[in-house]
């Protein structure tokens, strides 16, 4: 059969290979990205980079995370823009949880109409801040 210590070997090799290359991959409860290190926490999803051992930022949407940790570790600084992005995503969120407990619930047949129609507002600037994020995943 095959020892622990090739194992433990052709691991560390493929580790290092990763290490040059901006491909996420999981390790343990993180996501590494390069000398970039994504981790849920109760409040989100938290960046650390490991180089500098500093946290980075705090997302609420592991896709802005990763979105941040893509670009920081091929060396752009998106910071501030997608943290907008992650805000943004995170208001149009809680709106459509909001207007979809509205609709649920109210008994007026105005204000269900109402809140459909800003229920479907939300979910298109969601898209559309969605299709702005993957830009900076995909794109670039």
């Amino acid at each position: 059969m095959y020892s622990k210590q090739i194992i433990k070997d052709l691991d560390e090799i493929v580790n290092k290979g990763l290490e040059d290359v901006p491909l996420p991959h999981t390790k343990g409860n993180s996501i590494r990205i390069k000398h970039i290190v994504i981790r849920k926490s109760a409040k989100g999803y938290l960046i650390y980079n490991v180089r500098e051992n500093i946290q980075v930022t705090r997302t609420i949407f592991k896709s802005t995370a990763i979105a941040i940790a893509k670009n920081l570790a091929s060396g752009r600084n998106v910071l501030d823009k997608v943290i907008k992005i992650d805000i943004d995503m995170a208001k149009h969120y809680n709106d459509a949880v909001f207007f979809k407990h509205i609709i649920r619930t109210s008994k007026d047949q105005s204000v269900i109409e109402i809140r459909e129609n800003r229920l479907d507002i939300a979910i298109q600037e969601s898209s559309k801040l969605r299709k702005s994020l993957d830009s900076y995943i995909f794109g670039q």
